[in-house]
C-alpha cells in the first residue's frame, strides 16, 4: 500500500522504488474488513458492505444501523492484483520475489571504497535475502516479530487469532443486511469468544470463530466450535468453500522503539495495529498518508509520530482484559446496549473528540477501569 501510494505521487518519481516479498501474492489468503463513511480510495475492489452491524445482547443478537458509516469487506486476491497492476505502470517501482533473512544498519566503512564511502556517507540500511544483499536511505518494513513481546511483561500482550469457514448452507439462516460483528452467545470458558458472521447471503457466508485472548487454540477447537454454532443456528447440511485463520497481537508495546532515523516499522510489525481491536487495515489506510506526507520533509524516520491519547485508552482496555480474560463480553455487550454504534466506531476510528471520549468511557466498569488505568500509569513510571 505504502510503495503504491508513492508511486503515484510525483514527488517520488525520481526515486527507485524496491518491494521485496517471499511470496508473489496471487492467492487470497485474507480478507479485510473496515468501516468507512461515503465511498473510499479502494471503493472498486469492495466485494460487499453492510449499513447494519449485530452484538448480542441478553441472549438476543441485536442489529445496529451504523451510518453515516459502512462495513466493507475487501478479498485479498482483489487488494494484491490491484496494487500490482498499480505498480506495473510505475517504470521506478520493482517487485522482486524473494526472501528477507536480515535488516541492519551500515556505515561508512573504513575499508570502503570511495565511491561506496561517498554512497553511505548520510547512513543507510541493509537488507539481506535469501539471494542477495541490497543497501537503501529509506527501509520499510513490515515484517512481524513476536519474540520482542513475548521476551517482556510490562505491557500486556493478547492475540485476536480466528479461524473462519466461508460455507454454503442448505438452510436460508443468514441475514445479508446484517454484518455479525459480535455474537457472543457461545462458552466463554474464561476468555473472550464471540463469533464473527459476514453474510452475502441467506445461504453464504464468513463464519469466523474470534477469541481476544493470550494463547491460541488447537485448530480441532476451533473448528468444533463453528461447527457447534452453525447447529445451534440451524443451519442444516453445509458446504466449506474455503477457509482462513489469524492472529493479530493485541498490546500497545513500543514497537517505535526498533525504528532508526533510516528504518521505520509499518503495518503490525510498527505497530499500527488498533491494539483494543486488532484492526490493521483501516488504521493502516489512515497512516500511510500521513507517512507520504512526512516523507517530503526529509526527516529522519524514527521521529514519526506513534502515539497519542488513544494509546492510552487501548492500552487500558488491554490491562483490563489480561487481568480478567472474561470480562470481555460484558464490557463490550454493555458498551453497545449503552452507546451508540457509529458512536462507538468514530471512537475506534479515533475520530472523536475529548467529551465523546468521557462519554462512551462513563459506559464501562468504572471501577474495573479505573484500577487498570492506575496500574498502566504506575507501570509508566518505572
Amino acid at each position: 500500500m505504502l510503495a503504491n501510494a508513492m508511486a503515484l505521487d510525483p514527488f517520488f518519481s525520481d526515486k527507485r522504488i524496491l518491494i521485496l516479498d517471499k511470496d508473489p501474492k496471487e492467492a487470497n489468503d485474507r480478507t479485510w474488513c473496515f468501516w468507512e463513511k461515503n465511498e473510499g480510495p479502494l471503493e472498486a475492489l469492495i466485494c460487499r458492505d453492510w449499513s447494519l452491524i449485530g452484538v448480542s445482547e441478553n441472549d438476543q443478537l441485536a442489529p445496529s444501523p451504523i451510518l453515516p458509516y459502512k462495513y466493507k469487506m475487501l478479498k485479498g486476491a482483489t487488494f494484491y492484483e490491484a496494487m500490482k497492476k498499480g505498480l506495473a505502470h510505475s517504470p521506478n517501482c520493482h517487485f522482486v520475489l524473494e526472501e528477507v533473512t536480515e535488516i541492519s544498519p551500515v556505515s561508512t566503512a573504513a575499508s570502503a571504497s570511495t565511491e561506496t564511502a561517498g554512497f553511505l556517507k548520510n547512513g543507510h540500511t541493509k537488507v539481506t535475502t535469501t539471494s542477495g544483499t541490497y543497501i537503501a536511505p529509506r527501509v520499510f518494513n513490515s515484517i512481524f516479530d513476536y519474540k520482542p513481546l513475548l521476551a517482556q511483561n510490562r505491557f500486556p500482550v493478547l492475540q485476536q487469532h480466528f479461524v473462519g469457514w466461508f460455507v454454503r448452507t442448505q438452510n436460508p439462516i443468514f441475514k445479508p443486511e446484517m454484518a455479525t460483528f459480535m455474537d457472543f452467545r457461545v462458552a466463554q470458558k474464561g476468555n473472550t469468544r464471540f463469533m464473527y458472521v459476514l453474510p452475502t447471503s441467506t445461504t453464504t457466508a464468513l463464519v469466523e470463530y474470534t477469541l481476544f485472548s493470550k494463547d491460541r487454540l488447537k485448530k480441532e477447537v476451533y473448528e468444533a466450535a463453528i461447527v457447534a454454532y452453525l447447529e445451534e443456528i440451524k443451519a442444516g447440511d453445509y458446504e466449506i468453500n474455503d477457509t482462513e485463520a489469524g492472529s493479530i497481537p493485541m498490546t500497545c508495546y513500543p514497537f517505535e522503539q526498533f525504528n532508526t532515523p533510516h528504518l521505520l516499522h509499518i503495518g503490525t510489525a510498527g505497530g499500527w495495529s488498533k491494539p483494543s481491536t486488532g484492526f490493521t487495515f483501516s488504521n493502516t489506510q489512515k497512516q500511510i498518508p500521513k507517512l507520504v506526507a512526512y516523507l517530503k520533509k526529509g526527516k529522519p524516520l524514527d521521529q514519526f509520530p506513534s502515539k497519542d491519547r488513544f494509546w492510552w485508552y487501548d492500552h487500558i482496555l488491554l490491562e483490563v482484559l489480561a487481568s480478567d480474560n472474561s470480562r470481555g463480553k460484558a464490557i463490550f455487550e454493555g458498551l453497545f446496549k449503552r452507546r451508540s454504534a457509529p458512536l462507538i466506531l468514530k471512537f475506534l476510528s479515533q475520530e472523536t473528540h475529548f467529551f465523546q471520549e468521557l462519554y462512551i468511557m462513563s459506559a464501562a466498569d468504572k471501577w474495573r477501569f479505573t484500577k487498570a488505568f492506575f496500574r498502566v500509569l504506575g507501570r509508566s513510571f518505572n
